[in-house]
Order: structure tokens, then C-alpha cells, then sequence
């Protein structure tokens, strides 16, 4: 065997190891970042990908991994395996993180064809490849969640038998099946059967008309803002250094619809509008606004100038001080909404010293809270505070969500 060193970091990397295979626990690349000091880009990802630490590392997910025995090692037999010339093939990801990339290139793909200056088959596209990529990051999460066994996506019939295709190959659950196994959010749940409706309505048949391409994009946009949430949460995937949006420009635009009637549109549409309106309605009675059935993106064309900051004379900043922005931004109510949304999302709520502590400390962030006066055009009259919907994520912290 050829004389490895071993330095502080790999001694650490060892004794953190040694401790996951003890107490039999699972892990992610930043908490190796965390009890080791190896940077996660220059070395923690770099070496996963390029499986230097395979012989000691077991990769159980996109980014969860279990260690292999090396409590009985020295330091010198530890770092030997941890040293390139121990390299075995590339591991390979499990079923599970293969879905989950090409669920991520789905959607990337549903972006870019949306987003084409002259694209003929824009809205239709887009809905046939966001709804492959929320199918397929369903299915990666329901393989993770059954360790990987792929029987877990695979249809029965009424006597438990395989239902298989045509060439004699297991069939899989359908998109409805794997959100009802999920067990969503409600509203997560009707936003994506309103996206694979207007999927059914175009391949099916026809989407065709100016009112029908205003309620894509604005699902669409709620459906990116949704996928990026869950991605996040279910595989600590971070897609920020993509830009996903839905580009708002040269498009139709509620004031260009004020005095459209469905009544115009073809029974298919007709129907198909109603359905989403129906959902969309219902939307407006929940008071936990984590996700979104659609959004409506909102443009208006100013004569642009330059404000400067009035403590600071010198320093240039562009500035937006309405009242309509104010309300965007802080839609809640203490008694009206606030502690409606709370006692709702969890089971062990109550308003009490605990409560008004947390509160109190929440409100700082000017993230989840805001304060104005009553009288926009008085300054010196009475103020009252209000809430942004992301303070829920601030309380998820230390109460316990409800069951769905």
C-alpha cells in the first residue's frame, strides 16, 4: 500500500464519518461542508462527481448520502481511500436523482420554447413539457421515498397483478395517481390538474383563443414558482442559476381583456375556462398562499427617471413608495388573516408568550412584515402592521404543520 498523509480536514472528514456509520444517520454534501471545512464547490461537489470518495461514501439520493464502514481505519488507510488513485467508475445516481435531472430539463425546456420571439406552438408546448416535468419529479420523489424500490411507481390491477404495456414492460402510475400518493398541498393540487388540463385540451384537441393564452401563462408562471419551491424542499436542490420566468412582454394583457366575453369562445374553451375559474375561485378562501393555482403578471409602461435616496444626497437608488405596492406585498391582516392562516397550517398553535415572542422577532424582517400608516397622505396618523404570506415560512420553524 502506498504512504498516504493525512491532513485536518480529512481527519475531520473521518471522525464525522465514523460517526454517521455509529449512529446510522444520513447526511448532505453541506454537512460534510459543516464538520469538515472542505469547501462545497472547490472540493465537496467536485469530488462526489467525480466519485474520489466512493470508497467511502454511498450516495442514497440526489444529494443524501450514508458512509461506508470506516470506524476500524487509521488515518493512513483512510486517506488512501480517499485518494484518487483508488477511483472506481463514475457512481452512478440512483433511479430517483436520474428523474429528478430530467424533470429539471423539462422544465428548462417548457421555458425556453415559451419563451421563443416566433413560436408557433408556444402555450402547447409549454403545457406538454411542464406537465412531463411535475410527472417525473413526482415519481423521483415517491422513488426516494420507498428506498429506491421501483415497484413503488409500477400499476395493479384489481388483483394486484403488473398491469404492463404492449412490448411487456411494466406500465407506471399516471401524473393523477403520483399526486394523490404525494399527498400535495390542496391548492398544489389543483393548480397542476388545471395545467394538465389545458396539457389534455391541447393535444387532445385545440387551445386557441386570447383569453386561453392569458390563463397559460399565468398557470405557467405559478407552475415554475411551484416546481422551484418543491425542488428545493424535497431534494435540497438549489435552480436559482437558472432564470426561470415566463418573459410578460408582447403578450395578451388583462387590460386588453377587460371587455372579453367567454361567451365568444367555442363550448370547448368555454368549459375549459370555467374549470380554471372554478379553481381560481376556490384559491381565494385559502389563507396559506404558499402555492398558486396561476399568477397574474402585471406591466405598465412610465417614463423612467432617477430618485436619490433622501439620506443620502449623493447615492442614486430606484425607489417604488405606493400604497398598491405596500398592499402587494403585505396582503394580511393580524386578526383577519394572520392568525386564521396559523391555526390552520398547525396543529400545536396557540396564541400565547410564545407566540408574541416569536412575533415580535418575525416582525423585524421586513421580509414577512410591514408597517404603514392608515392615512397614506398622513404621516403623523396612526399606523398598523401587516404581514406577508412568506412569514408562514418563519413559523414553519417551530410549530408543527397540520395534516393535509
Amino acid at each position: 500500500m502506498a504512504k498516504q498523509r493525512s491532513n485536518p480536514k480529512q481527519e475531520a472528514f473521518h471522525r464525522f464519518l465514523s460517526r454517521m456509520e455509529l449512529e446510522d444517520r444520513s447526511f448532505t454534501m453541506a454537512d460534510i461542508v459543516e464538520h469538515t471545512g472542505y469547501p462545497l464547490k472547490g472540493t465537496v461537489k467536485a469530488k462526489v462527481s467525480r466519485s474520489e470518495w466512493k470508497n467511502v461514501l454511498e450516495r442514497t439520493g440526489p444529494d443524501e448520502f450514508k458512509a461506508k464502514p470506516v470506524q476500524h481505519l487509521s488515518k493512513v488507510e483512510f486517506a488512501h481511500l480517499c485518494s484518487v488513485k483508488e477511483m472506481h467508475e463514475p457512481e452512478a445516481l440512483p433511479l430517483s436523482g436520474k428523474l429528478l435531472e430530467k424533470s429539471t430539463h423539462a422544465a428548462l425546456s417548457a421555458m425556453e420554447l415559451y419563451n421563443k420571439p416566433d413560436f408557433k406552438y408556444r402555450e402547447e408546448s409549454f403545457c406538454i413539457l411542464m406537465v412531463n416535468a411535475w410527472e417525473l419529479l413526482l415519481k423521483a420523489k415517491l422513488l426516494h421515498a420507498n428506498k429506491e424500490e421501483e415497484a413503488c411507481l409500477w400499476q395493479k390491477d384489481k388483483e394486484g397483478n403488473v398491469v404492463r404495456s404492449r412490448s411487456g414492460n411494466p406500465r407506471t402510475v399516471t401524473i393523477g395517481e403520483a399526486i394523490t400518493a404525494a399527498q400535495l398541498d390542496p391548492v398544489l393540487c389543483d393548480h397542476l390538474f388545471a395545467l394538465i388540463e389545458f396539457r389534455d385540451n391541447a393535444i387532445h384537441l385545440l387551445n386557441d383563443s386570447p383569453m386561453l393564452k392569458l390563463k397559460v401563462q399565468e398557470v405557467g408562471t405559478a407552475s415554475l414558482r411551484n416546481y422551484l419551491e418543491l425542488v428545493k424542499e424535497w431534494f435540497s436542490t438549489d435552480l436559482s442559476r437558472y432564470n426561470f420566468y415566463l418573459m410578460p412582454m408582447s403578450f395578451f394583457h388583462p387590460h386588453e381583456l377587460q371587455s372579453y366575453s367567454i361567451n365568444t369562445e367555442t363550448k370547448q374553451h368555454r368549459n375549459l375556462l370555467r374549470y380554471i375559474g372554478d379553481l381560481e375561485a376556490k384559491q381565494e378562501q385559502q389563507a396559506d398562499l404558499r402555492f398558486s393555482i396561476g399568477l397574474e403578471l402585471r406591466t405598465e409602461f412610465v417614463k423612467s427617471k432617477l430618485r436619490y435616496a433622501p439620506d443620502d444626497p449623493s447615492a442614486i437608488s430606484v425607489k417604488i413608495e405606493s400604497e398598491e405596492a405596500f398592499r402587494r406585498k403585505y396582503p394580511w391582516r393580524y386578526k383577519e388573516e394572520l392568525i386564521p392562516a396559523l391555526n390552520k397550517r398547525y396543529k400545536d398553535f396557540k396564541v400565547g408568550p410564545k407566540f408574541h415572542a416569536l412575533k415580535k422577532q418575525i416582525e423585524a424582517n421586513t421580509a414577512c412584515s410591514g408597517e404603514r400608516h392608515l392615512d397614506w397622505n398622513n404621516p403623523k396618523g396612526q399606523k398598523k402592521r401587516f404581514y406577508s404570506p412568506e412569514i408562514m415560512k418563519e413559523f414553519d420553524k417551530h410549530y408543527t404543520k397540520a395534516k393535509p
